[in-house]
């Protein structure tokens, strides 16, 4: 290689004069000929007299087509090289004999504003190859600084390291079928070859060397942040970005001695990317294995958990940190819509959750900063990173600064048209619940928002939370019974679905909504049995063809099986239509997927366009009315900013509770009172009577106890539950204070009174009275 120093850097406007002062070739063979005869000159030993402005342009000129020759005929000599004017480039131009070689020459010379190519004026760069000879040699010869200042010359280059661990054309063209993608949308990265590398580097186990790599990134990162602050967007092109998809590789930026130096600087960068350098990157984020992903996960989860729990305050570092979270957060859910990632290989959407987020930052302070208007940094505009019971918690801020209005208004209201209700009020027969509950709702839907009492007619329970569990519970049972007509229930799946042919008023399919978001609002868990579908549309998300395998997993075999048939053979196999027949009131009917498609057959050409009209009808269209009305209900109380903060998952998870029922984690946070502890006789008579119960009869314990059978959001492990004795008197029932998770119980000696006793109590718990 050239000393930097002796390097030609002709300008096109000097290249052109020296051109033209070349001699004029009279064939091909000539330009060869003088091309050979000057390639192999020794240019620095030439000692000459100096040269008139024409003559040094001549020389120059010269000199840069035999340079040009050199490098198509013989290489640069470095495996891999990058430059396709090189031999040495695997997806050059190959071996040209020397007349083709000449007339490219010339050709490059001449071209007219862009950078002259040449090997001798390029950065480095690396590649697998070049890794395990630059690895081997070092260990032959015992001496590792050639290898680290060849990785230090790269890592501390932006130009280098973007032209490192290139794909090769053919190769590029492999991995997009291999994803079934364009070239364009790839890197050009071999992302294997940037993993064994730094596996590579680690397994030298030298501290010297790995001393050295740290230092070239955060040498690199330093000009890149000075560059950035003097033009924001310096980096503007797809290639300049491969930078930061290389470095984020690197393991070594899971241990916190780097992470000021270098993660922090790093993360920086990128959070401030332009948009089109930022999804370009998450593009590429998105064609990762899961585990390499993870691992930058992990990077960024360890670096936002130890600076918070370090300055115990949000600044710019947490902030960059959350923000590239966000980016492969991202990443992950294009990887998933786009099927690249299977189900059996998924990154889980719990990987972002943070702990010191989730524990250590004021939510309600966050909340509020989310809802002022001078764009202040807060979580909540990046709900990926808090757990389901975070964002209830935001929702319960939401639903009390509501409430606080409503009340506040009532308040200020009754000074001057009379005393009104602070909380919304619903009274209530036992027999007649459900019509009850609908003329009261209707009536006072400007007070659904505010705290909910519920009192049962001629009972004299009080409502400190306790009652209106009950009214839940007791509602939706009537409601979702298939007598009643407005849902059927499929035995096998043990979910219930709208009734296309249901005859009930829209008003009671509102109300179902409204009372799902009084639920929410007032912290109450339902059983509710909706397939996961039903929560994708409340949150307005898309259905397809995998929504309805996992609804209804028969219908869903049977659609794919469709699609997976022999195109030749469809139409005669299945006989179908593009139409949908079904069963009414004890009568066969038709629905046309499409205008006339009784008359249209399915065949191999058009059976995607009759699976994807099948799912929209069966999803969407056969239930537009019952479930546009169920939707108008549930936004009339949780429509706004909040709903949003959750996946669909977690508003699954918000309605219904946690689907584990962990006896042994309740245990273990039960708290004792009035002369009962964990060591007691009684109390661990108790937990043995409970673990040896049937799943369905520990549903009724929780029941009895606390007025829901579901589990809250976390867990029973965190639920603030008591038990404290309640006299000796081994003939009395337990009891329960439902409104606190309050178990009154009975001093009992024996294991199988106390079995007794609190079988005939759970068995029999509709109702409220005085204690």
């Amino acid at each position: 290689r050239r000393p930097q120093s002796e390097k030609l850097r002709l300008q096109p406007a000097v290249v052109r004069l020296s051109l033209h002062a070349l001699p004029r070739f009279r064939c091909r063979a000539q330009l060869a000929e003088f091309a050979m005869e000057h390639a192999d000159a020794d240019m620095n030993g030439i000692t000459e007299s100096p040269l008139s402005p024409a003559d040094d342009a001549a020389k120059r000129g010269s000199e840069l087509v035999k340079r040009y020759f050199m490098q198509l005929t013989k290489g640069c000599g470095r495996k891999g090289c990058p430059n396709r004017n090189c031999l040495n480039c695997p997806d050059g131009r190959g071996r040209l004999d020397p007349t083709a070689a000449a007339l490219l020459s010339l050709e490059l010379a001449k071209s007219e504003g862009v950078s002259h190519m040449l090997c001798d004026d390029s950065p480095p760069f690396l590649h697998i190859q070049l890794m395990e000879e630059l690895v081997h040699a070092a260990m032959q010869s015992g001496d590792i600084k050639p290898f680290m200042k060849e990785v230090a010359a790269v890592f501390s280059n932006s130009d280098a390291l973007n032209q490192s661990f290139l794909h090769s054309d053919a190769q590029l063209e492999q991995e997009a079928a291999r994803l079934r993608c364009s070239r364009e949308e790839l890197s050009g990265l071999d992302t294997p070859s940037i993993v064994e590398t730094y596996r590579t580097l680690l397994q030298t186990h030298s501290a010297e060397l790995l001393n050295a790599l740290m230092n070239a990134t955060e040498s690199l990162l330093v000009k890149l942040q000075v560059a950035q602050l003097a033009q924001p967007t310096f980096i503007s092109k797809g290639p300049a970005v491969r930078q930061f998809f290389i470095l984020m590789h690197n393991p070594l930026l899971l241990e916190p001695q780097y992470h000021k130096q270098v993660l922090l600087p790093l993360l920086s960068l990128i959070a401030v990317l332009p948009d089109l350098c930022s999804s370009q990157l998450v593009q590429w984020w998105s064609f990762l294995p899961a585990e390499q992903l993870q691992q930058m996960v992990s990077v960024c989860q360890q670096f936002v958990t130890v600076r918070l729990y370090h300055t115990q305050r949000i600044d710019d570092a947490v902030q960059a940190g959350t923000q590239v979270l966000g980016q492969l957060y991202e990443a992950n859910e294009v990887a998933l819509r786009s099927g690249r990632r299977s189900s059996s290989h998924p990154l889980d959407y719990h990987a972002f959750y943070n702990d010191a987020v989730n524990q250590e930052v004021n939510l309600r302070e966050d909340y509020r900063r989310w809802k002022s208007e001078r764009g202040e940094f807060s979580f909540c505009e990046h709900p990926f990173i808090l757990e389901p019971s975070s964002k209830s918690r935001v929702l319960m801020y939401d639903a009390t600064a509501q409430m606080t209005h409503e009340f506040e208004g009532a308040i200020l209201r009754s000074l001057f048209v009379g005393a009104t209700s602070p909380y919304l009020v619903v009274k209530v027969r036992r027999a007649h619940l459900i019509s009850d509950t609908l003329l009261q709702m209707s009536l006072r839907k400007e007070d659904l928002k505010k705290p909910l009492k519920v009192q049962f007619v001629a009972e004299e329970g009080i409502d400190e939370g306790g009652v209106q569990k009950e009214f839940f519970q007791l509602i939706m049972a009537q409601i979702f019974d298939v007598n009643y007509g407005m849902f059927t229930y499929d035995e096998d799946l043990r979910v219930y679905w709208f009734n296309r042919s249901s005859l009930e008023n829209e008003r009671e399919f509102e109300l179902i909504g409204i009372l799902l978001g009084v639920a929410i609002y007032n912290g109450v868990i339902l059983d509710v049995r909706f397939p996961h579908v039903v929560y994708k549309k409340l949150m307005r998300q898309d259905l397809g063809l995998a929504d309805l395998k996992l609804a209804f997993p028969g219908m869903g075999s049977t659609m794919q099986q469709l699609l997976d048939y022999e195109v030749s053979e469809v139409e005669s196999t299945f006989g179908l239509c593009m139409q949908v027949c079904y069963e009414e009131f004890g009568e066969r009917r038709s629905h046309d997927l499409m205008p006339g498609g009784g008359d249209i057959p399915v065949t191999g050409d058009n059976r995607d366009e009759y699976v994807r009209l099948y799912v929209k009808y069966l999803l969407e269209d056969s239930i537009a009315r019952q479930f546009g009305a169920f939707m108008r209900g549930f936004q009339s109380v949780c429509g706004g900013d909040c709903l949003q903060l959750f996946r669909w998952e977690e508003l699954e998870l918000l309605i219904c509770g946690s689907p584990v029922l962990d006896f042994e984690a309740l245990e273990r946070v039960s708290q004792y009172d009035d002369g009962y502890s964990r060591e007691h006789p009684t109390i661990v008579l108790l937990w043995q009577v409970i673990h040896e119960l049937p799943l369905e009869m520990k549903k009724k314990f929780l029941f009895f106890s606390t007025g829901s059978d579901r589990v809250p959001i976390k867990g029973l492990g965190n639920l603030n539950f008591v038990i404290s004795r309640n006299g000796t008197d081994e003939e009395r029932l337990p009891s329960a204070h439902t409104c606190f998770n309050h178990l009154l119980l009975p001093e009992y000696k024996e294991k199988d009174k106390l079995r007794t006793q609190l079988l005939k109590a759970i068995s029999d718990t509709e109702g409220f009275h005085i204690i």
